[in-house]
């Protein structure tokens, strides 16, 4: 088994995507510290995966490796992105409301959540680990 981490403090990105009636709203979190633990046993194959990145420069590491466990801390920031025709009203009423209620609200308004993706912005550090870790 093998750990992954960013080597540097803001690297973690996990993105949700939430979807009503055709409309898609992405919810993006920021985090200062995460490590996720994956089971992969060739560290060549871990290392050649971590190569290939987005147009960002980021690795979106739940498409390419089995996730065991992740651990995220210390969120910096919260951004919601809205379909570029979707009314602005209605935005600021979301961001308002997601403000004070959290994420809870989409489910209150009738969004269903439909992927949540974990991207690393920084380099990334992979540690060998005992199975003893869970």
């Amino acid at each position: 088994m093998y750990i992954l981490e960013p080597e540097y403090q803001k690297c973690v990105i996990e993105e949700e995507t939430w979807r009503k009636d055709g409309i898609i709203i992405t919810r993006a979190i920021g985090w200062r510290f995460g490590q996720i633990l994956i089971d992969e046993s060739s560290e060549k194959i871990i290392a050649k995966s971590l190569k290939d990145r987005n147009d960002w420069d980021r690795v979106c590491v739940c498409e390419k490796f089995e996730i065991i466990d992740k651990k995220l801390q210390n969120a910096f920031q919260d951004d919601l992105s809205f379909p570029y025709d979707f009314s602005e009203k209605e935005a600021n009423k979301l961001i308002k409301q997601f403000s004070k209620k959290g994420e809870s609200i989409f489910e209150q308004e009738g969004y269903e959540i439909e992927d949540t993706k974990l991207f690393f912005e920084a380099n990334i550090k992979m540690v060998k680990t005992n199975s003893n870790v869970l």
